[in-house]
């Protein structure tokens, strides 16, 4: 009997190593399983490294600077075919649909330089967000059409026509205090890069979001608390403290990660983001509606509320004193 067990011991150990590491296999799932992130929380890792890093923007002199030198570009004009082509645009940028931009991808050539272009650097930014999460070096072209010439019968008058509404502005400092979850959350794709793609193919697909300045103002002061969106101040905290929409919090650029501010987003609201211009707000919306937040971007940011020096700085809009040139057709 002694030398049964003595011959049964190793082959009981044996057995419940293996049944050990077969368990570690099967609960170990990989970086999106319960050992790690979730798909929705791998999705927003990737965003935040984006924003951590800055959102991405080009001058018309720094772009021309490119074009001049021989820079590997690819450059994509996201405003609508007529114009495109009747009213001028950057030579040999295609002309694109920001709807059309996730199906496109493959048209991109490796290692070149990815230039997004609008009217006014909104869409593009939309555009340039997706791209940098994809892992493209990509950039929007600061104010758009109205930042590479002055020339109104190209850039159409999109920034000159932006008129402030002169908003009340307030100096409080609002504290972050309530946490909450992720939002509910339903892509099934298989990887963080396939997620990324599907969220934000369906977020173009049904349109991209904005609200006005002036819809903003309206909500907040109809006197129905019930219809205030989350205002997110995606600034610094000098012209925060010189002056912000009323009940603004305020969010250090590049600390919307999971472990850092996200968690102070209502899932279940509308949020309002805005900056200076509204390019830089939409290249976080992009980010957040990926995740599944209700967020919409301030047209022309602060632009659209004050023409204050102070608090704009070198982000009011002045056409430029350089006009680069265009070619018309298709």
């Amino acid at each position: 009997m002694t030398r049964f067990f003595r011959y049964l011991l190793p082959v009981v150990l044996m057995g419940s190593l293996m049944l050990f590491v077969g368990c570690s296999d099967d609960d170990d799932s990989g970086p999106t399983g319960p050992s790690g992130p979730t798909l929705q929380e791998g999705m927003a890792d990737v965003g935040d490294t984006y924003l951590t890093g800055g959102t991405k923007n080009i001058t018309a002199d720094a772009l021309f600077a490119d074009i001049t030198a021989g820079v590997n570009l690819f450059m994509i004009d996201f405003r609508s075919a007529t114009d495109y082509a009747t009213a001028g645009h950057i030579a040999n940028t295609v002309n694109w649909t920001i709807g059309n931009l996730p199906d496109n991808l493959s048209q991109i050539p490796s290692g070149a330089k990815v230039i997004c272009v609008c009217y006014t650097g909104q869409t593009a930014s939309w555009a340039c967000s997706f791209l940098r999460m994809k892992g493209y070096d990509a950039y929007n072209v600061k104010w758009g059409m109205c930042g590479w010439t002055s020339d109104p019968a190209v850039n159409l008058n999109k920034w000159n026509n932006v008129v402030p509404n002169g908003g009340t502005l307030e100096t409080t400092n609002n504290p972050l205090t309530t946490q909450y979850d992720l939002p509910t959350f339903t892509c099934n794709a298989g990887t963080v890069d396939g997620g990324i793609t599907e969220e934000c193919n369906e977020q173009f697909d049904a349109g991209l979001k904005y609200i006005p300045a002036n819809d903003v103002y309206a909500a907040i002061n109809d006197s129905d608390p019930n219809n205030d969106p989350f205002l997110l101040c995606y600034w610094t905290e000098a012209p925060y403290n010189l002056g912000h929409i009323p009940g603004s919090y305020r969010f250090e650029p590049g600390s919307l990660g999971r472990e850092e501010n996200l968690m102070y987003l209502p899932p279940d609201k509308q949020i309002v983001v805005y900056c200076y211009t509204g390019q830089t707000s939409a290249q976080v919306c992009t980010y957040l509606r990926m995740l599944g937040y209700n967020a919409y971007s301030m047209s022309f940011g602060m632009n659209a509320v004050t023409d204050r020096a102070d608090i704009l700085g070198a982000n009011d809009y002045h056409a430029p004193t350089t006009d680069y040139p265009v070619v018309t057709g298709n």
